[in-house]
């Protein structure tokens, strides 16, 4: 018998479409709307393997000289944020971050609340302790986004989750692939396709941690039920192969159907295919040699839904953001304990807790 997954029903299930506006005057940087002034922006993880340090920071605030050092044309004045705030598990990275940005580095992870109105988490290796980063901030009603890839244990999301739901607060969860403009264009030709008969997916992300940006992409496209996953590789974090299979559920008129997906070290973004009884439909992105075209094209819409987010917009059901991590754990269950066969989505326990790639990373004390 699988495991009971009753604690992720608790709260946010029941309220998975929260509207947060109404809490953001309770614990952010000012009681003035949000509308009528720039969003201050703490960041959490900004040291290593960061995606703020080296491409959002590039993006949400180009105009700060240590940004520009290509001589950046970029505008982005459609956006209206500032990095005010930010705290790093390493506090010499936090002081270099702050720098660049005119900010201010804090010395404990919570000392932001009430300073800022949004927190956005940049860093892979704080993943497996974000949920308890995050806490204060849920609670104090301040929008926040996660990274990837959200959790390592389904509890503590799981914990979170109903925090947010109980106090309105808006949190995000995505990877740059799902706000793509081929993701609905492709979920839009479902219905012509007839029978999906199987999917194949590639992209340009060779390591098992990163390769979430294609799978969520493919929930996006076709939909959270997974029924298994398996993972093959030689390596999770810098291999020459990477092969993740997964069985859809299927749906009324649809029956169960696979979808496969490589990591590959090729030029293009990501290629998928569909094939249909019908026809195939297929979408590519090329990866441009222009670095300015990449941050406008690859980041650019993921960053515009973060600042709605930051206004108080809940930009999906949090359901989906669980299933998104049950699923993305299932794969390193099928990796480390069935020697990369199949793994029912639903078997994973709320309380199996996935290896972390940098274990010990954040010292547990600094959360008494």
């Amino acid at each position: 018998m699988a495991p009971s997954n009753e604690h992720s029903r608790r709260g946010f299930l029941k309220n998975a479409a929260v509207a947060g506006a109404a809490s953001l005057a309770t614990g952010t940087a000012n009681a003035d709307p949000v509308y009528n002034r720039r969003l201050k922006i703490g960041a959490i993880g900004v040291g290593e393997y960061s995606f703020t340090t080296f491409s959002w920071s590039d993006i949400i605030e180009p105009d700060k000289p240590a940004n520009n050092p290509r001589n950046s044309t970029m505008d982005t004045s459609f956006l209206n944020m500032d990095f005010t705030h930010c705290w790093d598990v390493n506090p010499e990275a936090a002081q270099k971050f702050a720098a660049r940005m005119d900010g201010t580095a804090v010395k404990r992870y919570d000392e932001m609340v009430g300073k800022v109105d949004g927190i956005i988490f940049g860093g892979l290796y704080e993943a497996p302790w974000q949920c308890r980063l995050a806490h204060p901030y849920v609670e104090a009603g301040i929008p926040v986004y996660l990274s990837r890839p959200f959790a390592y244990r389904l509890r503590d999301l799981d914990d979170l989750l109903d925090l947010a739901a109980e106090k309105g607060t808006p949190i995000m969860a995505t990877a740059k692939y799902e706000h793509y403009k081929e993701a609905p264009a492709l979920k839009a030709k479902l219905a012509k396709l007839g029978q999906i008969r199987c999917v194949h997916a590639t992209c340009n992300t060779p390591d098992y941690p990163v390769h979430f940006h294609l799978q969520f992409m493919m929930m996006r496209i076709l939909g959270y039920d997974v029924d298994t996953v398996s993972v093959q590789t030689d390596d999770l974090m810098r291999n020459n192969y990477l092969q993740t299979d997964w069985i859809y559920k299927g749906w009324e008129n649809q029956h169960p159907f696979p979808l496969s997906m490589q990591g590959l070290r090729n030029s293009d973004q990501f290629t998928i295919s569909i094939f249909g009884s019908n026809h195939t439909e297929t979408a590519s992105m090329l990866r441009s040699p222009d670095w300015q075209d990449g941050l406008y094209f690859r980041y650019a819409p993921q960053i515009l839904a973060m600042q709605r987010t930051f206004e108080g917009n809940q930009l999906e059901p949090l359901e989906n953001i669980r299933k998104k991590t049950a699923i993305f754990l299932a794969g390193l269950k099928s990796f480390y304990e069935n020697n990369g066969g199949p793994v029912k989505v639903d078997s994973v326990s709320p309380d199996w807790t996935a290896p972390f790639p940098m274990p010990g990373w954040i010292d547990d004390s600094i959360f008494r």
